[in-house]
């Protein structure tokens, strides 16, 4: 397999982050996602704009969504920069992709005021998912801008 080192550290720095945030207990992890709710409605409420649809529970899925999107966009950067898309190295890919949350999720069983939970998995498989298709989409679109260029 032909991987990035550099996006590979930018992976595995972005593992770290995920990872470290599981290992807060949650009075820790409800008291910051419930101070970026507050700063949200805040936002909405500055600009004349109805708040309480911000819930800590929305604050909390839409973390996990983005933070998986990141690492999909990161994971295959680095295990396939050249973007050939080969079907060998996406299998390891997605198999990589799966086990990052299903570790995190795993980790949290052992953390006080957390849990694991397989719903939160298949969220964070479906982030990974969605930054992969960005970065595909963003491939392709190049290739296509190049294309037009020559």
């Amino acid at each position: 397999m032909n991987a990035s080192p550099p996006w590979l550290i930018a992976t595995v720095a972005m593992i770290a982050c995920i990872w470290g945030n599981s290992l807060v207990p949650g009075v820790g992890s409800s008291g910051l996602s419930l101070s970026v709710v507050e700063a949200v409605r805040g936002f909405f409420d500055s600009l004349g704009l109805p708040s309480a649809w911000v819930t800590n529970f929305l604050v909390r899925k839409t973390a996990h969504f983005s933070e998986y999107a990141m690492l999909g966009i990161l994971a295959t950067q680095a295990l396939d920069p050249d973007g050939r898309f080969l079907k060998s190295r996406w299998l390891g890919i997605a198999a990589f992709l799966v086990l990052v949350p299903s570790v995190d999720e795993t980790i949290q069983l052992f953390v006080p005021g957390r849990s694991g939970q397989v719903t939160d998995v298949l969220l964070d498989c479906c982030g990974a998912a969605f930054g992969v298709a960005v970065r595909m989409l963003v491939l392709h679109l190049a290739s296509r801008h190049a294309e037009d260029e020559a």
